[in-house]
């Protein structure tokens, strides 16, 4: 195999392993971004998840989603939002794990 088949079987698999893990949370970037913004301010997933429901009715996230996302183990990926949300995104995301980490550690 040569290198090009080898970089080509790579982005195969990352774009395979990027759709699944979009699937699974079943919410989109803005939605991850909204999650993370509210429990930097302090609200329990419960009331993300019925805000969500709320303002969209058609959304299609869990309440289980919503928990797993708050725990900062979600990744938004670079195509699903414009330059300027995703690097909004990198700094809520920054903030997520330094809270979860503090709050490990206590």
């Amino acid at each position: 195999m040569n290198n090009l088949e080898i970089e080509k079987q790579y982005k195969k698999k990352s774009e395979r392993r990027e759709n699944k893990k979009k699937n699974r949370r079943n919410a989109n970037g803005e939605d991850v971004i909204f999650i993370f913004e509210k429990i930097l301010e302090g609200w329990k997933t419960i009331r993300i998840y019925n805000t969500i429901i709320q303002n969209n009715p058609n959304s299609e996230i869990l309440k289980k989603n919503v928990e797993n996302i708050s725990t900062g183990n979600s990744k938004v990926y670079e195509n699903e939002l414009p330059s300027e949300r995703y690097n909004y995104y990198k700094v809520y995301q920054y903030h997520i794990n330094k809270k979860i980490n503090k709050n490990n550690i206590i």
